[in-house]
């Protein structure tokens, strides 16, 4: 479930008793409130629940992962265009090209075979939530920016708009882009159960549950690199930005799998002299 699992609670169900976590950070002078987000919801998220917009208004900043103004598809571009002879049949062999070709006529999105294939994966594992009545619009990320905006707060990503794409690129030369696909697939045949397990886990604020979603095994190749770079890598550097902060109070606003384990956010804080509290309310969902 790995794929999945970043894609709604990394990239861009029941109701439950419990809530997603809101944390606390502090350390002198400095206010970090922390919130694992999940990227694409359904209609059930449309509103924001009052402990964390009360966060967003003690805030001088939004820190997102990625600043949603500064994504243009020149930068992207580099990273999303298939080296001239190439083909997804080259790079996948033929059966697993053409299991990705029949996925991509069967959802009309055809034009993807001009594409590298892990993001022709997952522009189809995206539009596949999207039938499902989950879309970015209802995501935790897309709503807080939508209010800083209004209150004219100021908004900062975390990271370039292209580190992620720049180490998804990389799969091919690593030798893990069939992998990729290979699990994207398998995920999309298996969606509609992964969804109610994963959003089951996040609206319950179930971290264990998370995290063994998460150690689900697929190839330990894969399972490393995601692990690594798309984790560990990324929030070692937001660490670093965290901890020498200016504003007094921010509320930092990531994917929910990137506040959990020894290489999280919240340990990483908590080795760099902040406190941790955990905002225990059960208005969050």
């Amino acid at each position: 479930m790995k794929i999945l699992l970043h894609g709604l609670l990394w990239l861009w169900c029941s109701q439950a008793l419990a809530a997603p976590a809101l944390w606390s950070a502090t350390r002198d002078n400095q206010q970090l409130w922390l919130f694992g987000s999940i990227h694409l919801a359904d209609r059930r998220m449309s509103q924001l629940p009052p402990a964390l917009t009360k966060a967003l208004d003690q805030s001088q900043l939004l820190l997102l992962e990625v600043d949603p103004e500064l994504i243009s598809m020149e930068q992207l571009t580099p990273f999303l265009t298939m080296p001239a002879g190439e083909s997804w049949s080259g790079r996948l062999g033929a059966a697993l090209a053409n299991e990705l070709n029949r996925t991509a006529r069967e959802q009309d999105m055809e034009q993807l075979t001009r594409f590298p294939p892990w993001f022709a994966a997952l522009q189809l594992t995206q539009a596949k939530t999207l039938s499902f009545g989950f879309s970015a619009r209802w995501g935790i990320d897309f709503q807080l920016h939508k209010k800083a905006r209004q209150k004219g707060l100021p908004i900062q990503g975390l990271e370039s708009p292209t580190l992620v794409f720049d180490m998804l690129s990389r799969l091919a030369e690593l030798g893990l882009e069939d992998d990729f696909v290979r699990h994207s697939l398998d995920e999309m045949a298996q969606m509609s159960t992964q969804l109610d397990a994963l959003l089951s886990a996040w609206l319950s604020g179930d971290e264990q549950a998370l995290q063994d979603l998460l150690a689900q095994q697929q190839s330990p190749e894969l399972s490393r690199f995601i692990e690594q770079q798309l984790l560990a890598q990324r929030n070692q550097l937001w660490l670093e930005q965290l901890a020498k902060q200016g504003s007094p109070e921010v509320l930092v606003v990531v994917g929910a799998l990137h506040l959990y384990g020894e290489h999280g956010l919240l340990a990483g804080l908590s080795a760099r002299g902040f406190t941790l509290n955990k905002i225990e309310d059960d208005t969050l969902y």
